[in-house]
């Protein structure tokens, strides 16, 4: 499996150099064999390879003794009876969601950009492996979430509304993605001021591991919360919660990446007009991140790799940042080595220690 990541990494890394030699014919050729690649390696993957992958199995054949089961999507449970009543394994599992996520996800990321292999490079080097290898109900909401920005920016916000309540349906995290109504597509400077103080903030926030959550009642979702404390009081969230925050590089290069776009925010949004939202919509995510860590690192985290998709965009939009272009794709193909190793490397620490 990871010699398939890493020739799959490696081959569009170097055609993301050349695209723009390319008719859209041949890209369009390359975006399909690339999301069948990436569908056969997602679906045939052994349990135990990845991490959440025996979490997978324990809810595929002991759905009523899974306690993360509790937790899930009607939408899954449909999916299993339909796969068990044909005497399919968990390897159906992972190709059904596989298909069902990677051709939302390619055909948002060829919608955004004129430049859809670096794109598709930048989502490679991490999100593919966190989503689509990981958590694989969260790849399709990530994937109709990336659509719900596309609309939401171009002014549809009817389809907006479709994709991310679509999303629900596949995992109830998607209904934080409303959030995206409240956030506009302007810019003013109370804004940047408030996107500016999120992380320091957040940081304390972080650090005293203060619970703003305890406040909450029982009538508005309390109880709800009291099931991810209770996984944590028992260390079964240890296992799904990821890496902590103070060893996770990737999170300290989208923090850069975050406070790099606000400053050059007037010159990016020029070349990329996805660029507002996508800044504000990272900004959601280190919300849930340094916020919620407290009631469950396994919400934070996962709340945060939700929103967090909005980063493959403002990865996208930093090429423009540099003049000739060839320097911002260089810049940033260098920054993707560096995070799809780091993540293959994490991932099989993760696996060493599970």
């Amino acid at each position: 499996m990871v010699v398939s990541l890493v020739l799959l990494f490696i081959t569009c890394f170097s055609l993301s150099f050349v695209e723009d030699r390319l008719s859209d014919r041949e890209k369009k050729i390359l975006y399909v064999l690339f999301g069948i690649a990436m569908i056969m390696i997602a679906g045939m993957r052994e349990v135990g390879s990845t991490p959440d992958s025996e979490t997978y199995e324990d809810m595929y054949y002991s759905k009523e003794d899974s306690i993360s089961m509790m937790l899930t999507e009607p939408s899954f449970g449909f999916i299993t009876d339909i796969l068990q009543s044909m005497s399919l394994g968990i390897n159906a599992l992972f190709f059904v969601y596989a298909i069902l996520a990677v051709p939302i996800q390619l055909s948002a990321l060829w919608r955004f950009s004129r430049i859809p292999l670096l794109m598709l490079t930048v989502y490679l080097s991490y999100y593919y492996m966190i989503h689509d290898m990981v958590q694989i109900r969260c790849a399709v909401a990530s994937g109709l979430f990336l659509w719900a920005i596309y609309f939401y920016v171009e002014r549809k916000k009817l389809f907006s509304l479709l994709f991310i309540l679509t999303g629900i349906l596949f995992h109830y995290s998607a209904i934080a993605g409303l959030v995206i109504f409240f956030l506009g597509n302007g810019f003013p400077r109370w804004q940047r001021y408030l996107l500016y103080a999120i992380v320091p903030v957040g940081l304390v926030v972080y650090v005293t591991n203060f619970d703003i959550f305890s406040i909450v009642p029982d009538e508005l979702g309390g109880l709800k919360l009291m099931k991810y404390r209770t996984m944590r009081e028992k260390g079964i969230e240890d296992e799904l919660a990821g890496w902590k925050l103070g060893s996770n590089l990737l999170i300290w290069m989208n923090i850069v990446l975050y406070y790099a776009c606000i400053y050059y925010h007037d010159h990016l949004v020029k070349h990329f007009k996805y660029t507002s939202v996508a800044i504000k919509l990272q900004g959601v995510g280190f919300c849930f991140l340094f916020f919620v860590n407290a009631l469950s690192m396994v919400v934070g985290n996962r709340m945060c790799d939700y929103f967090s998709v909005a980063s493959v965009l403002l990865w996208t939009a930093s090429v423009y940042a540099f003049t000739p272009i060839i320097i911002g794709k260089i810049v940033n193909n260098a920054i993707s080595a560096v995070r799809f190793v780091t993540s293959v490397l994490a991932y099989g620490l993760a696996l060493m220690f599970m």
